[in-house]
Parts: structure tokens; C-alpha cells; sequence
């Protein structure tokens, strides 16, 4: 239960963040973004959310939820080497681990995706399974892509401050 509290809450959280936008933290939302933001609504779409991916079974979703364990760990790593980038020290031991993490990751979900495109071509695609992982795997891998992209743009090229700052 203690799991599934955290789920909820940082999956509410990300949907409402997702919503936000600048505009909209200075209080200028429209009635799409305020309800959106209702922690209320976030909450109740996260939870659908995750309920309609556990009606195909557990064993279904178990491979994207290792794929998001393991994009998760690539994210970090790159946040992480970026961070020691920018605040001067040294990060380059983290260079190799994020590229592996990262194509290890994205072999998987696009492995996943292939799967599910055979099930489509060959008449075994089930909607509130394969439909549903699908959509997952590919924001995984949008998301993944993307922050690769704008933090491997930051580490090559982005300036380096002092230490002093951060310390």
C-alpha cells in the first residue's frame, strides 16, 4: 500500500507538472490547465491509468516496467554527469555506464515496440494490452530521447562554473 501511495502521489504530481506551464504558474490558466492541475483529476487519471495497464495481467506490463526501472537509472546517471559537469568536477567515469544504460534501454523498448507491431500485422493485437503498451513504450522512448538529447547537448557543449558556487 506504502508503494502504491508513492506511485500515486508522484505520478499526480508529474501529470500536474506535465499541465503546467509558464503561464499558468503566474496565474493565467485556462479551464483546461486548471482542471488538469486539480489534484483531485490528476489523481484519478493517474490511478486509470495504471489500473488499465494491470487488466492485461502483470506479467504484460512487467518488461516496460523493467524498461522504465532501467531508462530511470540512464536518467539519472546523465543528470548526474551533467551535474558534475556544470559544477566543475569530474565526471567522465559516468560517460560509459550512461551509454550503455541508455542503449541497453532502448533496445528494449524499441524491441517492445516491434513486438507489439508483429502482434498488429498478425492479428493477435489486443487493444487494453497491446494497445496500452505501446502507447507506454513509446512515450518511454520519446522521453528518453529527449532527455538524452538536451542533457548529452548540455554535457558537450555546455559551460563549466566554478566549484566555489556549489560548495
Amino acid at each position: 500500500l506504502t508503494t502504491l501511495d508513492s506511485v500515486a502521489r508522484i505520478g499526480r504530481m508529474s501529470f500536474q507538472e506535465l499541465c503546467m506551464t509558464e503561464a499558468a504558474e503566474q496565474g493565467n490558466m485556462s479551464m483546461w490547465q486548471s482542471i488538469c492541475t486539480n489534484r483531485y483529476f490528476s489523481t484519478i487519471i493517474t490511478l486509470l491509468g495504471g489500473y488499465l495497464l494491470c487488466l492485461g495481467g502483470y506479467m504484460n506490463i512487467w518488461p516496460l516496467f523493467g524498461a522504465a526501472n532501467q531508462l530511470l537509472c540512464a536518467l539519472v546517471l546523465i543528470a548526474l554527469a551533467v551535474f558534475l559537469k556544470v559544477t566543475g568536477r569530474k565526471g567522465w567515469m559516468l560517460y560509459v555506464p550512461v551509454v550503455v544504460m541508455f542503449c541497453v534501454t532502448i533496445t528494449a523498448l524499441l524491441q517492445a515496440v516491434y513486438g507489439i507491431y508483429q502482434k498488429m500485422m498478425h492479428g493477435g493485437f489486443v487493444f487494453m494490452v497491446d494497445g496500452l503498451q505501446l502507447i507506454l513504450a513509446v512515450l518511454l522512448l520519446v522521453l528518453g530521447i529527449s532527455v538524452a538529447f538536451h542533457c548529452g547537448k548540455e554535457l558537450f557543449t555546455g559551460k563549466t562554473s566554478q566549484k566555489a558556487e556549489f560548495e
